[in-house]
């Protein structure tokens, strides 16, 4: 249970992106850098990642989710929840 709530779980992004852009994205949009990007489905069309961040303040990890939840970004539609 210590990473509950400082870890997003995004959806949505291309198969052709890479982690160093997802967190350039991250962080160009809510200036929190994730300490590690992991992709968890690796067989699908659209695949999935759990970014993890450390040394957030109470309320940080939703706003994080709440900037990138929702935007279009290289044709597809991110979706990002705390987890």
């Amino acid at each position: 249970m210590e990473n509950f709530g400082r870890r997003l779980y995004v959806t949505g992004v291309g198969p052709d992106t890479v982690e160093a852009d997802l967190a350039a994205l991250v962080f160009k949009y809510t200036h929190h850098q994730p300490e590690s990007i992991d992709r968890v489905d690796l067989d699908t069309a659209l695949p999935a990642y759990v970014l993890k961040f450390g040394g957030l303040n109470d309320g940080e990890i939703q706003q994080i989710a709440a900037r990138i939840n929702g935007m279009y970004w290289h044709q597809h539609e991110v979706a990002a929840h705390v987890i």
